[in-house]
């Protein structure tokens, strides 16, 4: 269980918060960007195994299988037109779906992987990591392109409106009316990086207090995220794109701070 849980958080940290939004966008157009990657992957896994080498915990040909297995069907799938050929939320989940499964798959073939009547204090830890990343990081990139056909859009509208001033010519005073173009703009809900972090420290918060069984205060954190955004719920579009979104992000976070009570 050890050696999986430290490889399912190599994964995370490779596919998160070590690989940028540029390459996870042009890895699939340019090599030099999914050697990157693979190279990060690389670096993390062997590290890893090499440490269960030096334990005695897998042996030398075992841990090639399993790290040449695992970078070998990474670099298939980033490099596959999966993503080119089918919608951008749905691509992105069953890329994750089947990182994690194959990786899963790799270590219970080659190793033998039980669950533990309790879990040391090392498998708490990568447990709760594990989690963590799938809760803040994973959910949140998952969230955005399942909204995004929904989320409202910038607004623009140009108007005419008459303007009255007083004008002074060969030392007469005059009011002259003039018709001028003007325009207003509404907010746009394109995705920027504090809302980015909103959400994801909303959802640590929110795991945190589920694993501790202090879910009655997850109502105050709703309410404070609402409270910024309350003049725009007069916009009807925007206050359902928020509102699911909000579940969304909820739900997944619940779910996540479940799991970790798991090994707590």
């Amino acid at each position: 269980m050890t050696l999986l849980l430290s490889l399912l958080l190599i994964h995370l940290l490779a596919d998160f918060p070590f690989q940028s939004q540029r390459m996870a966008k042009s890895k699939q157009r340019k090599l030099r960007v999914l050697l990157e990657h693979l190279a990060i992957h690389s670096i993390g896994t062997a590290a890893v195994l090499g440490l269960f080498y030096q334990m005695d915990d897998v042996t030398g040909p075992t841990a090639w299988m399993i790290g040449g297995g695992i970078i070998v069907t990474h670099a298939l799938l980033d490099g596959s037109p999966l993503k080119r050929l089918l919608p951008p939320a749905l691509a992105f989940w069953i890329d994750q779906l089947l990182h994690i499964a194959i990786l899963t798959g790799i270590v219970f073939f080659f190793t033998p992987v039980a669950w533990p009547v309790s879990f040391t204090l090392p498998e708490q830890i990568l447990w709760v990591s594990v989690w963590g990343l799938i809760a803040t990081e994973l959910i949140g990139r998952g969230i955005a392109p399942l909204l995004a056909p929904f989320a409202p859009r910038l607004i623009e509208s140009h108007f005419e409106r008459k303007v009255t001033r007083k004008e002074q010519l060969d030392g007469l005073k005059r009011s002259v009316t003039h018709e001028v173009e003007d325009s207003a703009r509404s907010y746009t809900t394109e995705i920027n990086g504090v809302g980015r972090y909103i959400g994801l420290v909303e959802r640590t918060i929110i795991v945190c207090l589920v694993a501790v069984n202090a879910t009655g205060a997850i109502g105050f954190i709703i309410a404070l995220k609402a409270l910024a955004r309350f003049k725009q719920f007069d916009d009807r579009r925007f206050a359902e794109y928020y509102i699911i979104g909000s579940l969304l992000s909820i739900l997944g976070a619940l779910l996540c701070g479940m799991a970790i009570r798991l090994a707590l």
